[in-house]
């Protein structure tokens, strides 16, 4: 297959070939037929690194919260899930699977709930999916503690079944922790874990708009004194937006330093910030320009999927991306690299993912969108006009709009 008159990021009209799975030739001009694009902007496929695929489509069959507050939805959401059927799981989780394809992401990473009733079930539906699935999407799995429930014995022992499941990570939440030990204690036993299996680690960290909320240190420490570089991230990292500078600047150095990877979903931080205040509320969103500017490695999720918590997502990595340029004041041209970054290959290094990219050699996995420039993609939002996995078609939209007066 070869695609014809497109533009790279940086817009560049380029001609691409592909053989098999792979990008084998990319140049100015290409002979031979093939697909014209017509000048659209063309990119590595999005990577959405960070989803709750066991808890998307919640609204499907159980009730919507009756109040935006995080706490109260989150306890919504909770019960749906523990009062699902082992085929329901499974069919939530493939329609998602079918929503993340369409709007181009290709490689997600979900944090699946290993704690509660039903932990089986959401593990024997996610590894079936995946397999199912890999010819057309990469699924990352993070065994993960959502709950508030004590880390004790018989949850470190559930850690342990999920990596016999074959999750490629595992997480927490140690601000949910009863106390600043009982976190801390957690965060090791996590590491203890993870580098004994060489496995990822993600942890929803100071998840909190509470400016003394401060784990996300102790991670950085654990890292670095293990020299566990490469292969951590930190999931919202709320309370970055409620610390002082002088604190957020040196806890960006020693992110930057263990090569920590932040990933923020402005969606849900924006809805989640700010619960227990009245006005003036906080934004949430941490200092995405901020850490950029000093050398962290910063991603991008749409996390959830109409459920209770968002009851209005759709997995778009672009409306996440939109979010994200209002809420901390990334729409100005000189942002629109950085936000196409977070959502490629930003996302590649905080999943480690290889054989990525819009290059020779690389695993044919593209995205063409409806739109000539960085900028008409991130304001228009619209469809993607053509995917591209594992160098075959999966996702095409012609339709052309047509306004009449």
């Amino acid at each position: 297959m070869i695609l014809k008159n497109a533009r790279n990021l940086e817009g560049k009209k380029i001609d691409i070939e592909i053989n098999d799975n792979k990008i084998v030739k990319i140049a100015d001009t290409l002979d031979g037929e093939g697909i014209d694009l017509e000048g659209r902007l063309i990119s590595p496929a999005l990577i959405d690194s960070h989803a709750h695929i066991d808890s998307n489509f919640l609204l499907d069959l159980c009730k919507e919260a009756p109040t935006p507050k995080f706490e109260e939805a989150l306890k919504v959401l909770m019960e749906c899930k523990e009062n699902l059927s082992e085929n329901e799981i499974y069919s939530l989780m493939k329609k998602s699977v079918l929503y993340y394809i369409k709007s181009a992401s290709l490689y997600v990473r979900t944090h699946l709930m290993i704690d509660g009733q039903k932990w089986r079930e959401r593990l024997d539906s996610i590894m079936k999916l995946k397999e199912e699935f890999k010819d057309k999407i990469f699924i990352q799995v993070i065994g993960f503690i959502q709950s508030y429930d004590y880390f004790d014995d018989e949850t470190e022992e559930r850690i342990w079944k999920a990596i016999d499941f074959g999750v490629d990570g595992i997480g927490g939440q140690p601000h949910l922790q009863p106390s600043l030990e009982d976190g801390i204690k957690m965060i090791k036993k996590i590491f203890d874990i993870a580098t004994q299996k060489g496995i990822l680690m993600d942890f929803h960290a100071d998840y909190s708009d509470d400016p003394n909320s401060r784990f996300s240190e102790v991670i950085a420490s654990e890292t670095m004194k293990r020299k566990y570089f490469n292969k951590v991230s930190l999931s919202h990292l709320l309370a970055m937006h409620s610390y002082n500078s002088d604190y957020a600047l040196r806890l960006m150095r020693w992110l930057r330093e263990s090569g920590i990877s932040v990933i923020v979903s402005p969606i849900t931080e924006l809805e989640g910030s700010g619960a227990f205040e009245d006005y003036p509320k906080r934004r949430g969103i941490p200092r995405v320009r901020e850490m950029i500017y000093n050398g962290v490695n910063v991603a991008l999720g749409h996390d959830d999927i109409q459920n209770q918590l968002n009851p209005i997502g759709d997995g778009d990595l672009l409306k996440a991306s939109f979010a994200l340029m209002i809420g901390d004041y990334m729409y100005f041209s000189q942002f629109f690299g950085d936000i196409f970054n977070l959502m490629t290959y930003n996302g590649a290094k905080a999943l480690n993912i290889k054989e990525y990219g819009l290059k020779e050699c690389m695993k044919a996995n593209l995205v063409v969108f409806e739109g000539k420039n960085v900028k008409d993609v991130l304001v228009g939002i619209k469809p993607r006009r053509m995917v591209i996995s594992n160098g075959k078609i999966v996702y095409e939209n012609s339709y052309l709009e047509s306004i009449r007066i």
